[in-house]
């Protein structure tokens, strides 16, 4: 019986710690999102930024997300203006990464 308790408590731990991963991911996403709007124009889609911080292992402001932003700033200097940006950035094992950005819709945040 014991056991059983025990066994349930773990299960719960796991799931609880796994969500918690999520809220990370999606708070580097929300922030890589801001950062490239606020710092170099280009304002990207909700599910762009999602999947590139995914890809890149984005959870914490120490992760990739400021060689991503310099990378995002790099392209649209160079003056893509294109409704897709690509990039090639180092994810958070260092393992070199390309991810497509999709340009939002002027009415889209």
């Amino acid at each position: 019986m014991n056991l059983r308790i025990l066994g349930a408590f773990a299960l719960v731990l796991s799931a609880a710690s796994h969500v918690e991963a999520d809220d990370r991911t999606a708070s580097a996403a929300r922030y890589f999102h801001i950062f490239t709007k606020s710092t170099c124009g280009f304002n990207m889609t909700a599910e762009s930024a999602e999947r590139a911080a995914a890809a890149l292992g984005m959870s914490d402001l120490h992760d990739p997300l400021f060689p991503a932003v310099s990378a995002v700033c790099t392209e649209v200097k160079k003056g893509n203006k294109g409704k897709v940006i690509e990039i090639r950035i180092r994810d958070s094992h260092n393992v070199l990464r390309k991810v497509t950005l999709e340009k939002a819709k002027w009415w889209q945040e």
